[in-house]
C-alpha cells in the first residue's frame, strides 16, 4: 500500500515549471482569481514571470472599457518582466500603451494589435525596441501607414509573417494607398506571410511585392479590385506562392466587436474584491 502511494505526488510538490506548463491552458480570469488561492506553491508559481510569456487578452478586449484594458496589460506585462515572447490584444487606444508594451517586453516573437490607434510617429520611435519580432499583426490600424510598416521592416530584421488587412473604408481614406505595399517592397525582403486584403493597390505593387520578396509562400490580397493577375504566369514563375484573391467580396465585419460574451461579466471581473487579489500578487 505505501508502495502505491509513494508513485504519486501532491499538487503542491509539483515542479514550477511543470505547474507553468498546466497552467497555460487555464482561463485567464481563473489564473488570476482562482489558482493563486489554492495553495502557497501555486500563488508563486503563477507569479513567476514565466507563467505569463504568453498573454492573450483578445477575448477580453471587446468586452472591457478602455482604461480597463490599460490597466490589465500594464499590470501583466509587468508581471512578465520582460519574458514576455506572445501578445494578442485588440483595440489599444492611445500610444503611450503601444510604448509601454515596447518598453518592457523585448524579447517579443509574436505581437498581434488589430484594431488598434495607434499613429505613426510612435511606432517610428518604438520599432527599435522589436528586433525580435517575428511575426507582426496591424490589422485594422487606420492611423498607421507607410512611414510606420518601412520604420518595421527597417529595424524588425527577423520578420517573416506580416498581417496588414484593413476595411475598404479606411482604404480609400489613406492619401498615397499604394506606398504600404511599397514600402512592404523595399524592406521585408525575408516575408513568407503577407496579408493586405482590401488595400487600394495595384497589380505593379503586387508583382514588386513578389519580386522583393523571394520567399513568399502565401500572399492574401482579398478584396483588392484593382489587382489583376496571370495566374498561369505565376503558377510557372513562383510555384510554391499560394494566392488569395482578389475575389470582390465584402469586408467581413469583426463578430469579436459586435457582440460580447457573457461568460465572464465585465463588472464582476473588475470589482473592488477581485481587483484587490490581483494586485496582492
Amino acid at each position: 500500500m505505501e508502495e502505491e502511494q509513494s508513485e504519486f505526488r501532491h499538487w503542491d510538490e509539483l515542479l514550477p515549471d511543470v505547474l507553468g506548463l498546466i497552467f497555460t491552458n487555464v482561463s485567464l480570469q481563473e489564473l488570476l482569481t482562482i489558482i493563486p488561492c489554492v495553495c502557497k506553491s501555486w500563488r508563486k508559481t503563477v507569479s513567476d514571470p514565466h507563467c505569463w510569456q504568453d498573454i492573450d487578452l483578445d477575448e477580453w478586449s471587446c468586452r472591457w472599457q478602455p482604461h480597463q484594458l490599460d490597466r490589465m496589460l500594464r499590470m501583466l506585462v509587468t508581471r512578465s518582466s520582460g519574458s514576455l515572447r506572445n501578445l494578442h490584444v485588440s483595440g489599444l487606444k492611445n500610444d503611450s500603451i503601444f510604448s509601454f508594451i515596447t518598453e518592457n517586453a523585448g524579447f517579443l516573437q509574436v505581437l498581434r494589435l488589430p484594431h488598434g490607434k495607434i499613429s505613426d510617429s510612435i511606432v517610428e520611435q518604438t520599432t527599435p525596441r522589436l528586433s525580435t519580432v517575428t511575426f507582426l499583426d496591424l490589422s485594422y490600424c487606420p492611423k498607421i501607414g507607410a512611414q510606420a510598416i518601412e520604420a518595421i521592416g527597417k529595424h524588425c530584421k527577423l520578420l517573416v509573417t506580416l498581417c496588414r488587412n484593413m476595411h475598404s473604408p479606411d482604404s480609400a481614406g489613406k492619401v498615397e494607398p499604394e506606398d504600404e505595399a511599397n514600402a512592404i517592397a523595399a524592406t521585408m525582403p525575408r516575408l513568407k506571410h503577407l496579408e493586405l486584403g482590401f488595400h487600394l493597390i495595384s497589380t505593379e505593387c503586387v508583382l514588386n511585392i513578389l519580386s522583393s520578396c523571394p520567399q513568399l509562400e502565401h500572399l492574401i490580397i482579398d478584396g483588392c479590385p484593382q489587382v489583376k493577375l496571370d495566374r498561369k504566369f505565376l503558377k510557372e514563375k513562383y510555384p510554391k506562392l499560394k494566392i488569395v484573391g482578389p475575389h470582390l467580396v465584402k469586408a467581413r465585419p469583426d463578430k469579436r466587436f459586435s457582440f460580447a460574451v457573457q461568460r465572464y461579466p465585465v463588472t464582476d471581473f473588475f470589482s473592488g474584491t477581485l481587483w484587490s487579489k490581483l494586485i496582492e500578487l
